[in-house]
């Protein structure tokens, strides 16, 4: 097997993809998953990750922009492959030629690309966004989804919204989720298209709306879309973010550790260095606040998070250089992804994407390592 730098590195548990995928489908309750897997399957490695859901029975995934969907074309992904944003004239050439499906989200870009394809004597496949309260990229009525679907370039297989406020229990969000999906079918029902609107939060807390598919995104990685809302159905990690010990010592006490100063040591304390960092996506926001797991302890982050490495008490860990440690993972709720993100005011979805390029993917399946992707994908010789 390739050799792994025991730096850091993210392991891609697909057992545990594969586990979620089957609550969703359940919890789908017969509609379709679409599954998302645009920003790097939210940076859980798009390939091993569509891969398997195909292996699964998954036909149609959704990216953000043309290049993800050339990527998976590449990797021999069969099925759908829905761009969600907006996809330049310039390359009308490549949506044809990858057979990618773009989403329309006004009368003028849809022209625009009917247009192309009669030029091109051809019929571009696209998805109908309708705007029903998030205020970004849609049509707004009934007649502006009709004259899309009068032309004659344009292979219109789908309508579909997105909520802006679905993970919420809030008795007026919940009115305006509802007011959002009866605008949806307000707008197109009836016209023989495929309709969807519920996204992670949808599928778990409106699971009686009506459609034809779901769309699966932070749920499949097994996060929540509102932590700490309890979702109805369980889900496991499919990330864990580890790093080692690079370096221990002995400090005493009043010793500052790391930039600014910030950080001052009450007592002698053993410290280790950690090899992670902001260019890692650990994001400086952790500074004397984030915790690691190392040998079953909870490891205070001490000072200002580095660009490439991470001070940490190990006095109560018995740690030595070489440990592995753990950044982000199931092991325990504070070192949990959702818990994390919930600690330094953001969300779960930022910190897996945050995860940088220069972080090895390690993939995993029945418990073994079946690929490392580098650098997006960089592989050494037999050699090495």
């Amino acid at each position: 097997m390739s050799k792994l730098l025991r730096r850091t590195w993210a392991e891609i548990d697909l057992d545990a993809l594969e586990f979620n995928y089957l609550n969703i489908k359940k919890a789908a309750a017969g509609k379709e998953v679409i599954a998302v897997v645009k920003a790097d399957a939210y940076g859980h490695d798009d390939k091993s990750v569509s891969k398997k859901l195909y292996g699964l029975g998954v036909r149609r995934f959704a990216v953000s922009n043309i290049w993800e969907g050339i990527k998976l074309r590449q990797c021999g992904l069969d099925g759908e492959i829905i761009i969600f944003g907006y996809t330049d004239g310039e390359f009308f050439d490549e949506l044809k030629k990858y057979d990618l499906t773009q989403t329309a989200g006004s009368v003028e870009y849809a022209e625009r690309l009917s247009e192309y394809a009669e030029q091109t004597e051809s019929r571009l496949p696209v998805h109908i966004k309708v705007n029903t309260g998030m205020n970004r990229v849609g049509i707004d009525s009934r007649e502006e989804l009709e004259r899309i679907l009068a032309l004659d370039g344009l292979d219109c297989k789908a309508a579909y919204t997105h909520f802006s406020c679905a993970d919420s229990t809030d008795a007026e969000d919940v009115a305006y989720t509802n007011a959002q999906q009866e605008k949806l079918l307000a707008a197109a029902s009836g016209k023989g298209l495929m309709l969807h609107s519920q996204n992670s939060a949808g599928i778990a807390y409106h699971s009686d709306f009506c459609a034809d598919a779901v769309r699966a995104g932070i749920v499949l990685y097994g996060l929540a879309p509102n932590y700490p809302l309890e979702l109805p159905f369980p889900l496991k990690n499919v990330m864990t973010l580890r790093s080692c010990v690079q370096q221990i010592k002995r400090i005493p006490k009043d010793t500052y550790i790391s930039y600014g100063r910030t950080y001052r040591s009450d007592g002698e304390m053993t410290v280790a260095v950690v090899p992670i960092g902001y260019a890692d996506g650990y994001f400086r926001d952790f500074s004397s606040k984030g915790q690691m797991l190392i040998n079953g302890t909870l490891c205070p982050v001490l000072g200002r998070v580095c660009m490439d490495q991470t001070v940490v008490d190990v006095s109560r860990a018995q740690a030595a250089v070489g440990d592995e440690v753990t950044v982000y993972g199931g092991q325990c709720e504070q070192v949990s992804v959702d818990y994390n993100a919930a600690l330094i005011g953001t969300i779960g979805y930022e910190l897996t994407c945050a995860v940088s390029c220069r972080v090895p993917r390690v993939i995993k399946e029945n418990g073994e390592v079946v690929e490392i992707v580098r650098y997006g994908d960089i592989r050494l010789s037999n050699a090495d």
